[in-house]
């Protein structure tokens, strides 16, 4: 749920999204994928008092996604210094782009071309908010990211979704280290579903955990194979290439990086609207559109 505040403003007008950069206004308009048309959106021109009001102003922003502790690490210290706004923009193109559960249910062609998005978006920020090996980073991060995002699948029994992760170990555990939860979900499912059950009627499955530790010296066969899959798993992921529709957008300023997307999806087949407000919430986000 969004969470406004009513704020003082000079004018009400219903125009195309205005970039901020006074040079690039004329030059950046939302074009509809499938005619001439321009999308209109209310823009409001807050006043002085109002930008001062606004700044103190309860906002929502994106969950932080954490996936494993590696990439949480990776991607806090990539957005270290880093202003809100960037990271809320990066958390968002995770919630609305890759990770996209709650967004899109069924239709695989969108979440296919949201990623795609998201991971020209992710560009785009990597070269306007960071140098070097930070922004490299931050583009390994996010890929990884994208790559899990692909792995998404469908419980047939509970309707769960899943994604394959990484392997991860806590700071500190030794390189062997396995995660006894993990191993029972591929050992045991049977027990791992009573673990989850336990858990989610408000207990810590603690004691189901205990037990089948126990087990776990007289099979040796299961770390083995856990060992195995994991390692495929993380192959996979790591040899993941997305070919991206987006990859050629022009990503030097605000203007060209929204004038090249609308160009690429005014000659694909994606003509849901849906695209163009993924573009102006992630420019809205970073401050570059008023809404």
């Amino acid at each position: 749920m969004r969470i406004t505040s009513q704020i003082p403003y000079q004018t009400l007008t219903s125009s195309t999204p205005q970039l901020n950069t006074a040079a690039q206004k004329s030059a950046a308009q939302w074009h509809k994928a499938d005619s001439s048309g321009v999308i209109t959106y209310d823009q409001v021109e807050i006043s002085e008092k109002g930008r001062q009001l606004a700044a103190d102003a309860i906002q929502s922003h994106p969950a932080k996604y954490y996936g494993t502790a590696e990439i949480n690490e990776a991607l806090t210290h990539a957005l270290e210094g880093e202003p809100a706004e960037v990271a809320d923009a990066v958390y968002g193109i995770i919630e609305s782009n890759f990770i996209v559960d709650g967004n899109v249910n069924d239709d695989d062609e969108k979440r296919k071309a949201l990623l795609e998005m998201g991971m020209s978006q992710s560009k785009y920020i990597a070269e306007h908010y960071m140098d070097g090996e930070q922004a490299d980073k931050f583009l390994k991060t996010m890929n990884t990211i994208a790559a899990v995002a692909t792995t998404r699948s469908i419980d047939p029994v509970t309707g769960d979704i899943r994604y394959n992760l990484p392997s991860s170990r806590p700071a500190g555990a030794p390189d062997d280290y396995i995660n006894p939860s993990e191993l029972m979900k591929q050992a045991d499912p049977e027990t791992y579903s009573r673990f989850k059950n336990d858990i989610s009627l408000g207990g810590n499955g603690l004691d189901i955990l205990l037990d089948f530790a126990k087990k776990i010296p007289q099979h040796p066969e299961w770390a083995e194979q856990y060992k195995e899959q994991t390692a495929q798993n993380d192959q996979l992921l790591k040899n993941t290439h997305i070919q991206n529709r987006f990859d050629a957008a022009d990503t030097s300023s605000p203007a060209a990086f929204l004038e090249s997307m609308q160009s690429i999806l005014a000659d694909s087949s994606l003509k849901d609207d849906a695209y163009l407000q993924n573009m102006h919430e992630f420019y809205k986000t970073l401050g570059i559109v008023k809404s």
